[in-house]
């Protein structure tokens, strides 16, 4: 799998190649932990220009098969952004897998066509605009610490909303 990561101040678009599965997650969970990591200091602090992206976007236009693994790794992606992600431009195929697992139900899916609010960075421009929710509420704020840590995040998959 290869990953382009474009930036923006405050979103990042992830236009991913290949197929997303048990062999590529490895690749897509190592570029959001680059993208969401703070770049550390000579002291371990933050250093100023270091800012977490408010948001994620990730253009699935170029993947052509995605499996259960695969499928996961959105679902963690969206858990460690805490919600802040949008899947853009699914093919046919991975729409039609996300669909099935009942995904659009808790991830934001655009499809081709859909119009989106904010700016997503493309390698042409970035807009300065922040990106905006729908209920138009910021989605700028940096990612706050857990009191776990990011290890302790990563080992605890996400729970899912279901019957009781």
């Amino acid at each position: 799998m290869e990953i382009l990561i474009t930036r923006s101040e405050r979103v990042v678009r992830m236009s991913l190649i290949g197929d997303l599965d048990l062999i590529g997650l490895g690749t897509l969970r190592a570029a959001v932990r680059e993208v969401t990591t703070p770049d550390l200091g000579t002291w371990g602090k933050p250093r100023p220009a270091a800012k977490v992206p408010g948001h994620i976007y990730l253009d699935l236009a170029k993947v052509e098969f995605i499996d259960c693994a695969g499928a996961r790794t959105l679902v963690w992606v969206a858990a460690r952004m805490r919600g802040r992600v949008t899947i853009l431009n699914p093919s046919p195929l991975v729409g039609r897998v996300l669909a099935l697992l009942e995904f659009d139900r808790f991830l934001t899916i655009v499809e081709r066509g859909d119009t989106l609010i904010g700016d997503v960075p493309h390698s042409t421009h970035a807009s300065p605009e922040p990106f905006r929710r729908r209920d138009g509420s910021p989605s700028d704020d940096p990612v706050a610490s857990d009191s776990g840590g990011s290890a302790d995040r990563e080992a605890r998959p996400p729970r899912l909303a279901g019957p009781a």
